[in-house]
């Protein structure tokens, strides 16, 4: 029962963090203060961290490894960009960015895989990270970082109904354990979050 709200906690809070990290991408024109920006950034990356460790909790004995080598990359990733200014002269945002991007693409794919969830949502972090790599090397295409963080959002959001959805479902391992009656019977039903993909 603590796990399966972790997972429902983990699904709204991420919700929240992709919607807020959407909005958050028009920050720098619509804020001026700095401290009214960084506390919205913050609010963003806490509620990202609940969800993707809900995520986590959600996916860890399906999937397996990467959710743990996804989840470190992208906490490491969030804490980078959150003390960048405190541990480094040097501008770490970008590489905490392309962390935590590699992160998130890491666990949606491989749960994409195990038709855990919808493909649209690693595809949308990958098509995020790309146009934020060229909105920030290539001159003049600003605007792309800025829909970069808006395409990363949307699929964060993703993510987190996806995790809802399956949360509703309580956990159809445990269920198809003790209710199949012969062991042949199991490969023939469906888990019900595989009818997602």
């Amino acid at each position: 029962m603590a796990r399966l709200t972790l997972v429902r906690a983990g699904g709204l809070a991420a919700i929240a963090g992709g919607a807020l990290r959407a909005a958050a991408s028009f920050a720098p024109v619509v804020i001026d203060s700095d401290i009214e920006r960084e506390s919205l950034y913050i609010v963003v990356d806490v509620c990202l961290t609940i969800g993707l460790v809900g995520f986590s909790a959600r996916h860890s004995k399906s999937i397996g490894w990467p959710v743990a080598a996804g989840l470190a990359l992208a906490l490491v990733g969030l804490a980078t960009v959150r003390a960048n200014r405190a541990i480094s002269t040097v501008d770490l945002y970008p590489a905490g960015a392309l962390a935590t991007a590699c992160g998130v693409i890491l666990l949606s794919a491989k749960a994409w895989i195990a038709r855990r969830i919808r493909g649209w949502v690693p595809v949308a972090f990958l098509l995020s990270t790309l146009v934020g790599l060229i909105g920030s090397y290539v001159r003049g295409a600003n605007a792309l970082f800025v829909w970069s963080g808006v395409i990363f959002g949307v699929a964060f959001a993703g993510l987190g109904i996806e995790m809802w959805k399956s949360g509703s479902n309580s956990y159809p391992h445990a269920a198809a354990s003790a209710g199949d009656s012969q062991p042949g019977e199991r490969l023939l039903q469906p888990h019900s979050d595989q009818s997602q993909s």
